[in-house]
């Protein structure tokens, strides 16, 4: 078992995808490695030095087996991680932005969604050239919107809040939020006349029911049109032929 966790740790492989490779506990394959980088690095400590009636050349000796055992620890330091060396540059790394224009939004709970964003370099310098102004200079801010039940491209919401950021921000915890609605999040700037400036937004998100289902706020008027009390759907007329009406009816 140790021979294997050496031969795979030598190819490269972590410690957790060694344990993976093997199906053990990663605390087992830690041990055998630990183990194993200790017994090597003891006997690459045990150099004999020859015993001189000279004393200059005795304490010269010695100065070289320190030297010796010196050599011997980085040496056994870079072969603990081969690929430090063969790996292409970085590939330890992931990279701190990626110079592209997005912004994702993940649902943490029914009033809390987690989101990200970036800029990339060349939208950054439009808006310099824009507004004669450094990106750093530029007041950013970020603003919610709530599209439930309507079309976003329109231009619809049914309300919106928007707050400034601190400079060099490019995530956020948003919350809290009302459960079973859909939001939309933009990233932008705050021009001279203080309006907001949309840069990147996300796609329509809808967060969890924080109720059993058919409790929310909508409960009733499908009811009505599920049991054809009703002519027509009693929600906005925006509401698509394929959404939740042709399911229940």
């Amino acid at each position: 078992m140790e021979e294997k966790i050496v031969s795979l740790k030598q190819q490269g492989f972590t410690l957790k995808q060694i344990a993976a490779e093997l199906d053990v506990p990663i605390g087992k394959v830690q041990y055998a490695w630990r183990k194993w980088r200790n017994q090597h690095q003891e006997s690459e400590d045990v150099i004999p030095v020859k015993q001189k009636s000279d004393k200059k050349k005795e304490k010269t000796s010695v100065t070289a087996s320190h030297k010796q055992v010196a050599s011997a620890k980085e040496s056994v330091d870079v072969k603990a991680s081969p690929l430090l060396e063969k790996g292409p540059e970085g590939y330890w790394q992931l990279p701190d932005r990626y110079n592209v224009d997005f912004l994702h939004a993940v649902v943490q709970s029914p009033n809390s969604v987690y989101v990200c964003w970036e800029v990339s370099d060349l939208v950054k310098k439009t808006l310099e050239l824009q507004f004669m102004r450094r990106w750093e200079e530029l007041p950013k801010a970020f603003r919610i919107l709530d599209v439930t039940l309507l079309d976003y491209a329109s231009g619809h919401t049914n309300r919106s809040y928007t707050f400034d950021l601190p400079e060099m921000t490019n995530s956020w915890f948003v919350r809290p939020l009302d459960p079973n609605t859909t939001y939309v999040f933009e990233f932008g700037i705050r021009t001279m006349e203080g309006e907001f400036l949309p840069i990147v937004a996300s796609t329509p998100l809808d967060t969890p029911r924080a109720e059993p289902a058919g409790v929310g706020r909508f409960a009733e008027p499908v009811r009505r049109w599920q049991y054809g009390e009703v002519d027509s759907p009693e929600l906005l007329d925006t509401l698509p032929k394929y959404a939740a009406y042709r399911f229940v009816r």
